[in-house]
């Protein structure tokens, strides 16, 4: 619920430099000329003052598609190869350092791979969004699989999620494995609460 509207404000603030220099925005055009170069807070107030604050969800319902099937792929992906490669080693230990790398790098590829079509349309309805009015009609993009046009950046997110997540899993396990090593606390029966 709260990462839509820091998504589109994110967004906003990314694009807010070619939508005040679009050709097609005149300078009497107050929605295309809003977009200057802002602040987090500034561009958040603006999206309100052009959108109302059912601006800042817009285009949650791709946000929400794209973030529940993402996840799911994610977490599936990450937890399949991981003991994939582990029993093709042979390992003991169900975090060998070899397979939390793989695996967390393959999540990220996978992820992506899968559910950049729908970030794709989601990110071009938001932009849409920002260069209307409250009540002006914007239209839903399609989500088109295996259309190339939607596969633009696929690259650069594919490297930047594969080297991020071989990371965060591995900090993730290194440090799941510290804690499990910790002696349990001692409990005197007097201090339970019953």
């Amino acid at each position: 619920m709260t990462s839509g509207p820091f998504e589109l404000t994110k967004l906003s603030a990314q694009i807010s430099v070619l939508m005040a220099n679009k050709s097609s925005t005149s300078v009497d055009d107050p929605v295309g000329r809003s977009y200057q170069q802002k602040g987090t807070f500034a561009t958040a107030r603006n999206i309100v003052v052009h959108r109302g604050l059912g601006g800042l969800y817009s285009g949650f319902s791709l946000h929400l598609l794209r973030d529940t099937i993402g996840t799911a792929i994610y977490f599936m992906t990450y937890e399949s190869t991981k003991q994939l490669l582990v029993k093709f080693q042979g390992s003991d230990s169900p975090t060998s350092p070899l397979s939390v790398v793989t695996a967390g790098g393959i999540c990220g590829l996978v992820s992506w791979a899968c559910i950049y079509p729908i970030d794709s349309a989601k990110t071009h309805y938001q932009r849409n969004c920002l260069t209307k009015s409250k009540g002006e009609p914007v239209k839903m993009p399609r989500i088109q699989f295996f259309n190339a046009k939607m596969y633009r950046g696929l690259g650069v997110s594919m490297a930047r999620s594969c080297i991020l997540n071989a990371i965060y899993f591995s900090s993730f396990e290194s440090i799941k494995k510290y804690i499990n090593k910790l002696p349990d606390p001692v409990v005197d029966e007097g201090d339970l609460i019953t």
